[in-house]
């Protein structure tokens, strides 16, 4: 395993304090864990050697390694004789990125030791390695592997509120949007349900991954763990439903803005029909007037201009008193 594959690694104990633990030391060998404390390594799982370092230094099945060291994995949990692999994800908030290019976080946890895996750096694990510079690190492998799902749905939910305001923006917008402007709201409307739709790609499964996980652990060490695990199931499960509800309330957005279009341009036709019916008449008679041939009335009549723009306008008025009459108009 290459030095920069490494991110960091520690020896942590009940009382939430942290011993590094180096890239030499790992490179020989996994450490002796004191009693009670466990060891979290963490790695970045697109580095040289991982695979390597994962079977014939950590003694990870060449089949699990495989699937905490390869792109396309989706949010899952695997129970096996030595521990569980779980893989989760989190919201990519690093500088000119998209939260919804969602970050696969990969976990490989027995019974003295979590390895996590990731290629981007995660705020989630900032948290963890702040509360071990503070010495509140997570006191058991539980409570780390619970404490970094929260952190990982703690902003995804943060995220999700700040879409929310987004639509709650364009709804507001749509009310006093003038007509033909209707453009950069169904722009944005779009956006957010692209971005919607590729949070919940990963989030729906991700919520199953926590009720499995929930479900199928075999053992706890202590029963609060079990109901933090609950609450997060719950959570996760809320937060899909809060996808699935902003994307059908852009979609209510996104018809009404169709149907200010569809209206104005009804609207549109509308008059263009009403202006046509009344030039139609008017038209009929100066094309009669217009032919080439002999007999015109008032051809030769010095009034007979006066006359026909009189008898035009007379066709005009009755069409307009007609068509009011009609509520055409």
């Amino acid at each position: 395993m290459s030095n920069t594959a490494l991110i960091n690694a520690f020896e942590i104990t009940p009382d939430g304090t942290a011993q590094i633990v180096d890239w030499e030391t790992l490179q020989a060998g996994l450490p002796p864990i004191g009693e009670g404390n466990y060891l979290w390594v963490h790695l970045d799982w697109m580095g040289d050697g991982i695979r390597d370092w994962l079977i014939n230094i950590a003694g990870v099945d060449p089949t699990i390694s495989d699937s905490l060291s390869t792109r396309g994995t989706r949010p899952a949990v695997f129970f096996y004789d030595p521990g569980y692999s779980l893989n989760l994800r989190g919201v990519n908030l690093n500088a000119e990125n998209d939260p919804a290019d969602m970050i696969s976080v990969r976990f490989w946890v027995t019974a003295n030791m979590v390895i996590t895996l990731r290629n981007q750096p995660l705020k989630a694990f900032d948290d963890i390695r702040n509360a071990i510079a503070e010495n509140k690190a997570p006191n058991s492998i539980d409570d780390f592997v619970l404490t970094v799902a929260e952190r990982l749905a703690f902003r995804v939910e943060h995220v999700v509120r700040g879409i929310e305001e987004n639509v709650e923006t364009i709804e507001d917008d749509q009310e006093t949007v003038a007509e033909g402007k209707t453009r950069l709201l169904r722009k944005q409307g779009s956006d957010i349900r692209n971005q919607l739709s590729r949070l919940r790609r990963h989030m729906s499964p991700q919520r199953d991954a926590l009720a499995n996980y929930l479900e199928q652990k075999p053992a706890w060490s202590d029963k609060r763990f079990k109901r933090r695990a609950r609450a997060l199931t719950d959570k996760t499960i809320r937060l899909v439903e809060e996808f699935d509800s902003l994307r059908e309330r852009i979609q209510i957005v996104n018809e009404n803005l169709m149907a200010i279009e569809s209206e104005q341009m009804n609207r549109t036709m509308y008059w263009l029909t009403v202006i046509a019916g009344l030039f139609l008449p008017i038209s009929f008679v100066t094309g009669l007037l217009g032919i080439n041939v002999g007999g015109i009335p008032a051809a030769d009549s010095p009034f007979g201009f006066i006359g026909v723009a009189v008898i035009l306008a007379a066709i005009t008025a009755f069409e307009v008193w007609l068509f009011k009459k009609m509520r055409l108009i």
